[in-house]
């Protein structure tokens, strides 16, 4: 014999003879204030009804009959009343234990997704990030393997490009220091920096965990400090034209996909998504990659020897860095199946177009900021 699960307000489905229950908390929750509101109507009836018996006359009170069945029916109205609150209490607490699974299943399911995410965004080739050049090659040779579309050989050619015109000038960089120190001596500074084996630097060593992060980033002589400068002065072309190029292709090919990711979205938004927001989308989500790129694994770094002193080694600092922003990241694409940049570029566009519904006019700065399709922003 099938074993079939009961449940009020609900329905049962046998998949692989396996039953599944759906429940639908709304019409318990409907039936919860129904089975009240039946409750206290009929002890107000009973209340009335008492009312009205203490008002008969004694002869007719008197008679036998009438007495005991006017007892017999007040009796009978306060078992219904006890016996509706039974079933009240009886839906909410199934309400209650149905709901609980309901968000253990949502929270099972939440950080299944995290682990697959975070399988996704952080891989060996991640962990070996401060490991030089050898982490590099081993996730490029991975994308490379993995390429199954135009826009994966699109990324793996950013990729590329940007390691090969970084470490062109990095070398080139231990190559002059060698005219002052000695081509071998030089050439072994390089090799640690290639292997990762580089020391840290010098990071904050204040008494508070928020001083040092916040001086981990200031500080001219902090790592951290001189990562996001080094990032800036590559897009100032301070660092030579090799890596301005470099920085400022990857932005330019960073606003290619998502562009192309805007527009499919657009397609499948039956009409909702206009061509405004494709444009701002775009523009705000380039405009934020292009703010990790320079200084994400700078912070994240910064903020794990802040509260994780004992974490010193170079090595152990950028790989957990790349973990804390990975994480970040599946975090976010498990609570709102939407990237960091994505979602974040739509807090941004939605907050300005709530901003420009309240306050109309006032707003128009804002708007010609960016250009007039600023002012037509539909949401997605």
């Amino acid at each position: 014999m099938k074993k079939v699960i009961p449940i009020f307000f609900g329905m049962t489905q046998r998949v692989m003879n396996m039953p599944r229950i759906y429940v639908e908390f709304q019409r318990l929750e409907q039936a919860q204030s129904e089975i009240d509101a039946i409750s206290k109507k009929i002890e107000a009836i009973k209340s009335h009804f008492q009312s009205t018996v203490g008002k008969l006359d004694w002869d007719v009170k008197s008679k036998e009959d009438i007495n005991n069945a006017a007892k017999k029916l007040s009796q009978n109205l306060s078992a219904y009343t006890q016996a509706f609150k039974g079933y009240q209490n009886y839906i909410k607490d199934a309400n209650g234990k149905y709901t609980k699974l309901d968000n253990e299943k949502f929270n099972a399911n939440i950080l299944d997704k995290f682990k697959n995410n975070l399988k996704e965004e952080y891989g060996i080739g991640d962990a070996l990030a401060g490991a030089g050049y050898i982490g590099t090659i081993y996730g490029l040779l991975q994308d490379i393997k993995n390429i199954k579309s135009p826009t994966d050989a699109l990324k793996v050619i950013r990729k590329g490009f940007k390691f090969g015109n970084d470490a062109k000038d990095i070398f080139l960089r231990y190559k002059k220091v060698g005219n002052m120190v000695g081509n071998q001596k030089a050439m072994t500074w390089w090799a640690k920096f290639a292997t990762g084996l580089k020391p840290l630097g010098r990071y904050s060593t204040a008494s508070k965990p928020i001083a040092r992060f916040v001086n981990n980033l200031k500080n001219k002589t902090s790592p951290f400090n001189a990562q996001i400068k080094d990032a800036i002065g590559n897009f100032a072309g301070s660092n030579g034209i090799g890596a301005a190029v470099a920085s400022w292709g990857t932005v330019l090919i960073n606003g290619i996909l998502n562009w192309q990711s805007n527009k499919e979205e657009q397609a499948n938004s039956d009409g909702k998504m206009s061509d405004g927001r494709v444009v701002a989308e775009t523009i705000t989500e380039t405009a934020i990659d292009t703010g990790l790129m320079i200084g994400a694994t700078a912070v994240a770094g910064a903020a794990i020897t802040a509260f994780f002193p004992a974490v010193s080694a170079g090595v152990a600092v950028v790989a957990l860095s790349g973990l804390l922003v990975s994480g970040i990241n599946a975090g976010i694409k498990a609570i709102t199946d939407k990237s960091f940049t994505e979602w974040a570029s739509d807090a941004i566009l939605d907050g300005i177009e709530s901003i420009n519904s309240k306050v109309g006019g006032s707003a128009k700065i804002a708007n010609n900021a960016a250009g007039n399709w600023f002012g037509n922003l539909s949401p997605t």
